[in-house]
């Protein structure tokens, strides 16, 4: 039986009476954020469906006390895009284009949404920012940062592109970010000038993570938590000379330290994991027995429109 509680007419597919476990459930729901209810808590993700929102704040038990709610907001692979821009869509069957995306869109967005809960809403970016526009290109990724503080992130993830202007100019363009940054697997390398293609991701952990591995925060009363993890391939896929000085490593070396860190020192309700590693890796990842104890996997990288959960 799972643990994992649903609204009613919850369509995600992973309900106690099919039998699900967790895993079965971060599986079904395609690494993907969702609106569900776990324990005491509905978090409501990124649903663009307005109705859908409206039928989980109205569910019974947030009406009657007995759940709270909290929103989440998630974006990921902006790119740099800084402007509203021509994006395929396929609509009965045939190709279409509509405007969409830009910065100013989406902070106008994210602050409609925020307005209707402030208190109980995280907003988060799963990672690559600084590449995909000549405005980033030209600046090293420096002309991103004042955006995505007016933006007013909680939280951001280093997606592969982070990487692209190098190990120091990636410090200094996220460490100008206000929000919080995490990442459990991107470490300092030992031998600073190595920059082959022969790292190994299942090597043993050792040295220091760049970034905090995790993130704790209150929301509608419950404590949460998140931790986060890039693409462990980051050296193969691109340049190695990018991923200077930094080693990667596979999520499953310490995910379940982590999580069990959360859920029993940080007494945390819920935990979440935010990857940059893309969907097939992202749901082989959840497949996994680390990744136990874990309620959601929020994924980036494949730039790929999964419309349900």
């Amino acid at each position: 039986m799972s643990d994992i509680q649903h609204p009613p007419g919850c369509t995600c597919g992973a309900h106690d009476d099919n039998g699900m476990d967790r895993r079965q459930a971060l599986r079904s729901l395609g690494a993907l954020g969702a609106g569900l209810t776990l324990g005491p808590t509905v978090a409501l993700g990124a649903f663009s469906d307005s109705a859908r929102r409206e039928e989980l704040t109205g569910a019974r038990a947030v009406q009657q006390g007995k759940a709270q709610k909290f929103t989440m907001l998630y974006t990921s692979d902006i790119h740099s895009q800084l402007h509203t821009h021509d994006e395929f869509f396929m609509e009965n069957g045939k190709p279409v284009y509509k405007k969409r995306g830009g910065y100013g869109v989406l902070k106008t967005m994210v602050d409609t949404l925020r307005a209707e809960d402030p208190a109980n809403t995280v907003v988060i970016d799963g990672g690559d920012c600084f590449q995909g526009g000549g405005v980033a290109a030209m600046s090293e990724g420096r002309a991103i940062v004042p955006l995505m503080n007016r933006v007013g992130y909680d939280l951001v993830l280093p997606g592969n592109w982070e990487v692209v202007y190098g190990k120091e100019n990636m410090l200094k363009d996220l460490g100008g970010y206000q929000a919080s940054k995490i990442c459990a697997n991107m470490w300092h390398e030992q031998l600073a000038d190595f920059c082959g293609d022969m790292r190994d991701p299942n090597a043993e952990l050792a040295g220091e993570l760049i970034f905090p591995p995790y993130w704790t925060t209150i929301v509608a009363g419950v404590k949460i938590g998140f931790i986060g993890y890039n693409d462990p391939l980051t050296p193969k896929r691109q340049s190695p000379e990018y991923s200077c000085g930094i080693k990667f490593t596979k999520p499953e070396l310490n995910v379940a330290r982590y999580i069990r860190h959360l859920r029993e020192y940080e007494q945390c309700a819920m935990v979440f994991l935010v990857t940059h590693m893309g969907l097939a890796q992202q749901v082989d990842l959840a497949n996994k027995p680390e990744v136990d104890g874990a309620d959601l996997i929020l994924g980036a990288d494949t730039h790929e429109r999964v419309r349900k959960p």
